[in-house]
């Protein structure tokens, strides 16, 4: 990811989509714990962590880096930031929803 940058220093990246892109069972585990999933009791849900871990960003969006290296996430036709990826938080309320399910 390289781009733009702004000047007070942040910089403006472009997503790159790697079609062929599988997260590693690590990945998944550690996603599936972040969005509270229990990986021993709902391995059944997983398929969610995979799924959001796979999601492009949101049109509008795109992640950016500030001069200390951290990266987050600008809508420029909104002009919100977020830290997190703005998927995030529709894949943590569809495991919720899906948890409710059971």
């Amino acid at each position: 990811m390289d781009g733009n940058m702004t000047p007070d220093g942040q910089v403006i990246l472009e997503e790159e989509i790697d079609e062929s892109y599988e997260p590693t069972d690590q990945e998944i585990l550690e996603y599936a714990q972040w969005l509270g999933m229990d990986a021993d009791k709902e391995k059944d849900l997983m398929w969610i962590a995979r799924e959001g871990l796979k999601a492009p960003l949101p049109e509008n969006w795109k992640p950016c880096k500030t001069p200390t290296g951290d990266i987050y996430y600008f809508n420029f036709s909104t002009g919100e930031s977020i830290w997190d990826h703005p998927c995030d938080e529709f894949y943590r309320k569809l495991y919720q929803d899906e948890k409710t399910k059971w």
